[in-house]
């Protein structure tokens, strides 16, 4: 029986956004070889779109999936390369877990945080697949529950990343 109550449906442009980066995750899991673990900044949001091989941090592999898949800046800069877990913590909606979607942020600690993955499930599911990208070995496609084994006193914050009726 599940307990979770499901968010409203969403707009088709907003399923549609939300599939799209659920794919791209599966790819750059299918890639980790070829996407290293740095913390570069500015992130390379101009390079071009799935090219390899590519250096990255968490932060940085959410952004550059979100300019490729056609969303908005989950940081709030306008893609301009700048961006942490705190500008997605300072930008982002924070909503409660039942509401989260696929293609929804968390973030693991307090601000400024410790590290962000995406929901590739609906945080309504008890234990849904994420897309993390925090160390070498990575990306990868994991359970929220195994990711949160990591960090095992940080508070954990659910980020909207498109309103439900969003269009492009």
């Amino acid at each position: 029986m599940n307990l979770w109550p499901r968010p409203w449906p969403l707009g088709r442009a907003a399923r549609r956004l939300r599939l799209s980066i659920v794919g791209a995750w599966w790819w750059a899991a299918s890639k980790n070889p070829q996407i290293s673990w740095g913390e570069i900044r500015p992130i390379p949001v101009n390079a071009p779109p799935f090219a390899l091989p590519r250096r990255t941090d968490c932060t940085g592999l959410i952004t550059l999936i979100c300019r490729w898949r056609g969303a908005p800046d989950p940081n709030g800069r306008a893609y301009d390369g700048a961006g942490y877990t705190g500008t997605m913590l300072a930008h982002l909606r924070h909503i409660p877990r039942w509401q989260a979607r696929r293609g929804d942020i968390i973030v693991f600690g307090d601000y400024p945080g410790l590290h962000g993955v995406q929901l590739l499930q609906g945080g309504w599911r008890p234990d849904p697949l994420i897309g993390s990208h925090g160390w070498d070995g990575e990306p990868a496609i994991h359970r929220l529950s195994w990711e949160a084994g990591g960090f095992p006193r940080a508070t954990v914050t659910y980020l909207r990343l498109v309103p439900a009726d969003w269009k492009p």
